[in-house]
């Protein structure tokens, strides 16, 4: 047991020099996490509880990453813990409410949709044990994403969409039966023309038809629905090549910028620090990326290569969504950016698909 217990240590003294880049990037995006929530003047009471957030993130991390085998969690017990989160947010519905107020915090329930998703698929998919997923398998897993999306869609369309976006995606890279494939886009397609319209009229909300308005039509909606997406694309243009400098940007200060500390925390940033903060951040969330890609072409087992390929599509369609809304390439969503944005429950759920990452990187050194 001893010899076991320094054969491990010294397994992870070797793991953490050779990571040590990975390890730095993290940092780094903390660091700049912090330095951007200070920025935005104010109080820094959101400063100290972004900080905190990651403290308690990291607790999460080190605690999964060096006490749990990815390789033991079983399907019964993550089923069990989606069914709980479902209930809960079903609850949550018929109180038409995304958010659990605590007092001196809030909780965001379906931000921890997407881990769970991200396991119960690795872990049938590895059951499945084929290139294409079995009919049934993939029907399964269509069922239990649109149980989630849709309890969700009831009072969060964006978290409904990105998470029905990412699944998806992680679908076709598992591999869907061609009929499957062709009988659900034909499917798809009947729905969206049929009730389309219908849920234009009735379903969707009047702040979500001005996100469309103002990304169709900026410079008529700049006052009303354009106004988010106006502000944003100031403060990035006014950043320039090396930014307005440390709690200087206008629209920063000013408050002409909306959502600051969350939705549009990568306008701040742009504002701030320019085209070379852009650069570094974008560097650095980039590289975060490809050592998901790099954990998953390492991996023994297949568990490990689904679950850590998961993990860079969540990371990627978050980014994508988010600074496609600030940079007027998508419409505005509600969608935080991992690391930049202010939010408990997205730090929270970002460490914890990085301590299955790394508890991935780590034990291949174990296989036999």
């Amino acid at each position: 047991m001893k010899i076991a217990r320094l054969k491990k240590r010294e397994v992870l003294k070797s793991f953490l020099v050779e990571n040590f880049g990975i390890f730095l990037t993290i940092l780094a995006l903390v660091v700049i996490s912090s330095v951007n929530q200070l920025s935005m003047g104010g109080t820094k009471s959101y400063f100290w509880r972004n900080l905190l957030w990651h403290f308690i993130g990291l607790i999460v991390f080190f605690v999964i990453f060096l006490s749990i085998d990815y390789r033991k969690i079983t399907l019964k017990a993550v089923y069990l813990l989606y069914t709980g989160l479902l209930i809960l947010i079903g609850i949550m519905d018929l109180f038409k409410t995304r958010w659990i107020n605590l007092g001196f915090i809030s909780i965001q329930p379906s931000e921890f949709i997407k881990p769970l998703l991200a396991l119960i698929f690795s872990l049938e998919a590895e059951k499945a044990s084929s290139s294409v997923l079995p009919s049934r398998v993939f029907l399964k897993l269509l069922l239990t994403m649109g149980i989630g999306i849709l309890l969700i869609f009831i009072t969060d369309l964006d978290y409904a969409f990105i998470i029905g976006v990412t699944f998806f995606t992680f679908l076709l890279f598992l591999g869907v039966p061609k009929r499957i494939f062709f009988s659900l886009l034909a499917v798809v397609i009947l729905i969206v023309v049929t009730l389309g319209p219908f849920a234009w009229r009735h379903v969707l909300k009047p702040h979500q038809k001005g996100r469309i308005y103002g990304y169709l039509h900026p410079e008529k909606y700049a006052s009303s629905w354009g106004y988010q997406m106006n502000q944003s694309l100031i403060a990035i243009g006014s950043g320039g090549l090396f930014g307005q400098g440390f709690k200087k940007g206008w629209s920063t200060r000013l408050n002409y910028l909306p959502a600051k500390r969350t939705d549009l925390a990568f306008s701040v940033w742009a504002e701030s620090w320019g085209f070379i903060g852009v650069t570094i951040f974008l560097f650095l969330y980039a590289y975060l990326l490809y050592y998901t890609l790099y954990v998953s072409s390492m991996a023994r087992d297949w568990l490990g290569k689904y679950l850590s390929f998961v993990i860079g599509l969540i990371l990627f369609w978050q980014a994508f969504f988010n600074i496609g809304g600030a940079t007027g390439l998508l419409p505005m969503t509600s969608i935080p950016l991992p690391f930049l944005s202010y939010g408990g429950s997205i730090t929270i759920s970002v460490y914890f698909l990085l301590s299955l990452l790394f508890n991935i990187a780590f034990k291949r050194y174990f296989f036999k």
